[in-house]
């Protein structure tokens, strides 16, 4: 009687339907796979390393009374008044395409505002080289405003004048301009854009 049972169940057993997974479950799944994050916008100009921190906020402040164009502006310390040119990048000048664009970009990160100064020598004009932070208005943050530049595709990187920055800042300026020209951000939407330093060669 037992056997009988146990063959009985078997036979039962074998002959139900295998239970499938249901369409939406698959289609779910495989579109999930599909559909994946996109990857954030670079906004590396927000340092939050400790190290990176504590080294900008030794900086000295300065305020930007007056923006000149897209890479150059006067700030104002307790001191005097300088020139500072925006050390690594270089952006339309006035007269280029996209040169009052880059230059209301400026004005729009720093006009008015207290920044801290990274000062890397002068150049052959006598302006101070610097590299600008402002305060993203977040605790802990701040903005590199030369990389800001080129990633809102206001300026091109300057390879030729930032050999004395540090590798992985290199890297990083040209990772930004490469963004930019591949989403056509800024001067890169417009039709072949001239490199500034071509530009001012043809002028003279």
């Amino acid at each position: 009687m037992g056997l009988l049972k146990i063959l009985f169940r078997a036979v039962r057993k074998s002959s139900r339907p295998k239970r499938q997974r249901s369409r939406t479950f698959v289609y779910s799944e495989r579109k999930s796979k599909q559909f994946c994050s996109p990857k954030p916008v670079p906004y590396p100009e927000k340092v939050r390393h400790q190290n990176d921190l504590g080294r900008i906020q030794a900086l000295p402040v300065v305020r930007v009374v007056h923006v000149i164009d897209g890479d150059t502006v006067i700030v104002s310390s307790a001191s005097a008044d300088y020139k500072i040119r925006l050390d690594s990048i270089d952006c339309p000048e006035d007269g280029q395409v996209w040169g009052d664009i880059a230059t209301r970009g400026l004005i729009n990160l720093i006009d008015g505002k207290s920044v801290r100064l990274e000062t890397h020598g002068t150049d052959a004009h006598g302006r101070t080289l610097g590299t600008l932070f402002v305060d993203s208005q977040e605790k802990g943050e701040w903005q590199n405003v030369n990389e800001r530049m080129v990633t809102l595709g206001h300026a091109w990187v300057s390879r030729l004048n930032y050999v004395h920055l540090p590798k992985p800042r290199q890297q990083k300026l040209n990772q930004l301009e490469r963004w930019a020209k591949s989403k056509s951000v800024g001067l890169w939407k417009t039709e072949n854009p001239t490199p500034p330093w071509k530009w001012r060669n043809n002028e003279e």
